[in-house]
C-alpha cells in the first residue's frame, strides 16, 4: 500500500482528502504544520507522496519542501 503524506494547518482539508484517500486505497499520514511535518520526516518516516498546502504560518509548503530534500532519503 502506498503512504501519503498530507500538510496543511485545516484540520477540515486534512481529514476531507485523507478520507477519500483512504477510500481509493491508499494509507495516509497527516500533520497540521510545517514544523510537525519536518520533525516526522527527520524522525525517519517513509512515504510515496508529499502533498502539502503552500500557505501555512511557520514553515510554508515551499520551505518544507525545500527542506526536505537536504535529507538524504528524499535527496533525489
Amino acid at each position: 500500500m502506498k503512504t501519503i503524506f498530507l500538510v496543511d494547518d485545516s484540520a477540515t482539508i486534512l481529514l476531507s482528502i485523507s478520507n477519500i484517500l483512504a477510500k481509493a486505497g491508499y494509507a495516509t499520514e497527516k500533520a497540521s504544520s510545517g514544523e510537525e511535518a519536518l520533525k516526522k520526516f527527520q524522525a525517519g518516516i517513509k512515504i510515496d507522496l508529499l502533498i502539502t498546502d503552500l500557505n501555512m504560518p511557520g514553515i510554508n509548503g515551499i520551505e518544507l519542501i525545500k527542506e526536505v530534500r537536504k535529507l538524504p532519503a528524499y535527496k533525489f
